[in-house]
């Protein structure tokens, strides 16, 4: 299975690569060039921009219709006036640098009304950081002068039998030495927070976050745990919380070429406009395993009581086999108006152990 999809990549880059030539040349619009490299800039110097300089390369007037880009930082300008044959005119693409440092790749896709032939220019260059203040490096205000660099951590996948450490920041600002605690309010039993209890005056350093999955574990899924925190005694309102997702251990897994490879037939389910005390639906998705070895449904997770779906832990899956999942929303216990879920669902799939479906419906009277 996974050699015939290697097969179909392998082709289908080389149609890419053959066709990139012609597209180029029956291009509607020349540019001087389709790439520009800003080099260094300054993170704090404001907006940079570069023009795109083209010719209509048609014997026929044109419009640029669209110009859409990568990235929400990145803005592209252009005239939307009919370009007459032989005419010249200019895209100007910009960038704000700031709070983006390092280096940048984006793209910016242009449509005209002579084809259907999407134009991609290229624009790319190296962020240099700005000196940032405290507060922008610490900016969890956690009481008596101590700040922290976050009130949040994700550790994404932890496996059977790994320990896994990150760490956040912490600041004591004041001129006192700060006595700080986290009080346990909600635990998976699998997460260890480590951290001095005496931070001393105008120094930083960081809290470690462990978690510890033990090889014969039976939790899957999502591990939660949330701390409040005192700080010389006193409450406060910032409190710390962390996540991740316990999957199996993958080391060897992941040579398999027999491995179980889960895919869903959908990502989104509607269920539209629903009257509210009724009760929807849908059996339209499907979860199959496309590998070899069974595929075996670890933890199926989702937030509203109103929404139950049939796949379960513990379910298999035969190789080439799929099933239907039966989603039901009963409306009574939603609220009028929008209503949104996600279903995760943990699989012994070693490239994606999770895979997750958006659930929307709209509760009218």
């Amino acid at each position: 299975m996974r050699q015939i999809l290697y097969y179909k990549m392998v082709n289908l880059l080389c149609f890419m690569l053959c066709t990139v030539n012609l597209y180029a040349q029956n291009s509607p619009l020349k540019f001087e060039s389709e790439k520009w490299n800003f080099g260094k800039i300054a993170e704090d110097g404001g907006n940079v921009e570069h023009k795109f300089v083209f010719t209509n390369a048609t014997s026929k007037p044109l419009v640029i219709l669209d110009v859409t880009t990568s990235c929400g930082c990145t803005t592209p300008f252009y005239s939307r006036k009919p370009i007459m044959s032989g005419e010249t005119g200019e895209i100007v693409v910009s960038i704000d640098p700031m709070n983006r440092p390092g280096h940048f790749s984006k793209v910016a896709s242009v449509l005209t009304s002579a084809s259907e032939q999407v134009i991609n220019l290229a624009i790319e260059g190296t962020i240099e950081p700005r000196v940032k203040s405290i507060e922008e490096q610490y900016p969890f205000d956690i009481g008596e002068g101590v700040r922290l660099s976050s009130n949040f951590h994700a550790f994404a996948y932890v496996g059977r039998g790994e320990n896994v450490n990150q760490t956040i920041g912490w600041i004591n600002t004041s001129k006192s030495d700060a006595n700080i605690n986290f009080i346990s309010e909600q635990s998976s039993g699998l997460f260890t927070l480590e951290y001095p209890k005496v931070l001393p005056a105008n120094q930083r350093g960081e809290l470690n976050l462990i978690y510890s999955v033990p090889a014969k574990s039976d939790k899957y899924g999502t591990l939660s745990d949330v701390y409040a925190i005192e700080v010389n005694g006193k409450k406060s309102r910032t409190s710390f919380s962390t996540h991740a997702i316990a999957v199996d251990e993958f080391d060897s897994a992941n040579d398999d070429i027999s491995a179980p490879i889960a895919e869903l037939s959908k990502k989104f389910i509607k269920f539209g406009d629903i009257k509210y005390g009724r009760e929807a639906s849908d059996a339209s998705v499907t979860l199959a395993n496309e590998g070899e070895k069974d595929l075996i449904i670890r933890a199926v997770e989702w937030q509203s009581e109103a929404l139950e779906c049939s796949l379960k832990a513990g379910d298999r899956i035969k190789s080439g086999q799929k099933v239907t999942l039966q989603l039901t929303l009963d409306t009574s216990k939603c609220d009028y108006g929008v209503w949104v879920d996600r279903i995760k669902i943990i699989t012994n799939d070693p490239t994606r152990p999770m895979q997750t479906m958006r659930v929307t419906a709209i509760i009218i009277d």
